[in-house]
């Protein structure tokens, strides 16, 4: 399947939906386990949309959206 559409607000709208689901949580966290070049991939479009340099060599993002915790994590296998 084709995937469409910009990473951070598909990303917001997901937010957006957990943060309105019908339970009380302490915390709403989201983790991707991502290979080197995807990884790499969303950190370039996270700085993109931030505006901020983000070291390459990190193994771990978290990008937080609302409530909502998301992070990326770069897979060793």
């Amino acid at each position: 399947m084709e995937k469409k559409g910009d990473l951070v607000n598909q990303l917001a709208i997901i937010s957006d939906l957990l943060e309105k689901a019908n339970i009380e949580s302490k915390s709403i966290n989201i983790n991707f386990e991502l290979d080197n070049s995807r990884f790499l991939s969303v950190l370039d479009t996270l700085q993109i949309k931030n505006g901020n340099i983000i070291d390459k060599t990190i193994d771990t993002i978290t990008v937080t959206i609302g409530v909502v915790d998301i992070t990326f994590n770069k897979s060793n296998a």
